[in-house]
């Protein structure tokens, strides 16, 4: 290269940085920083209101007691089935809105983001009134007599996956939609002329293309389902404790113990992240698999 090209790409470089450094100055006030500052306090002794500056790994030690491990194992289950039902769900939900016309598409795509407009809050408590004992579901079924008395939906393990899928649905639908709208679908006629029936051509051609779309829409719902606090708190009950629930325990109610919180927190970024890289392998080697079936 000649000394041209050598300030040329000098310049590009120094612009680049120049253009990422509000983003990376963003990302280590606000996202490293804290997560060091969690790091540091789980080593930390907990006292009644606050913590000790002095050095201890009982916190790391109570993590594998069982209290705390079935916790993460209830908080696990959940996200695994609130992530399943969501995918059974949204799956035929993305391709029919992918297979239809401009105009019914653009409406239930609305249909599907208006949720959206409304608060958490308020639509978790929506479905409390709707599941309460006295509430709209029971009332409905008592009066075309499916029951005779009212069933105790409130504060059950039920109830919190009824409201986790409804809230985490549309993250689920919406990047499956954007994979599944790039489908090429003639190639599904092309399979059927070529033998297969419309199942096979289905199995063969349309699910590995939207592998992505799985992917992703899995990761968004499976993070969030995994950490929730705010829906098994205000619908689901005090017997199954989900990992969200007791750091957020550990940090409000006194006697606090602010280095358990963080090493719990920790501990949980870890399984994530694990399980984030096997997950990615998994499909990386499947799509590498697909382009050699193609090539």
């Amino acid at each position: 290269m000649n000394d041209l090209e050598l300030k040329a790409a000098a310049r590009r470089n120094r612009n680049s940085w120049i253009l990422t450094a509000p983003a990376l100055l963003w990302l280590t006030v606000f996202f490293l920083i804290p997560y060091l500052i969690v790091v540091v306090y789980s080593f930390l002794t907990p006292d009644i209101y606050e913590v000790k500056f002095r050095l201890s790994l009982t916190s790391y030690l109570d993590v594998v007691s069982s209290a705390y491990l079935r916790s993460l194992f209830l908080a696990f289950k959940l996200a695994f089935q609130t992530t399943a039902i969501c995918l059974l769900i949204g799956y035929p939900v993305a391709y029919f809105i992918a297979r239809s016309s401009e105009k019914i598409k653009n409406t239930l795509l609305i249909l599907i983001i208006i949720p959206f407009w409304t608060n958490l809050i308020i639509r978790i408590f929506s479905w409390r009134i709707f599941l309460s004992y006295n509430g709209v579901l029971n009332d409905t079924l008592m009066r075309i007599g499916l029951i005779s008395s009212p069933l105790e939906i409130m504060r059950t393990d039920l109830a919190v996956i009824l409201v986790m899928v409804y809230v985490y649905l549309p993250y689920m639908i919406l990047p499956l939609y954007s994979v599944l709208e790039k489908i090429d679908f003639t190639l599904l006629q092309a399979a059927m002329d070529l033998g297969a029936n419309e199942a096979k051509a289905y199995f063969k051609v349309t699910l590995p293309l939207s592998a992505e779309g799985i992917f992703a829409g899995s990761i968004l719902v499976f993070i969030p389902a995994l950490g929730a606090y705010l829906i098994p708190q205000l619908v689901g009950n005090q017997q199954s404790l989900y990992i969200g629930q007791i750091i957020t325990y550990k940090i409000k109610n006194i006697p606090r113990n602010w280095p358990l919180a963080s090493a719990l927190s920790l501990v949980l970024l870890f399984l994530v992240a694990l399980l984030l890289v096997l997950m990615f392998t998994a499909y990386k080697r499947r799509k590498d698999k697909l382009k050699g079936l193609v090539a």
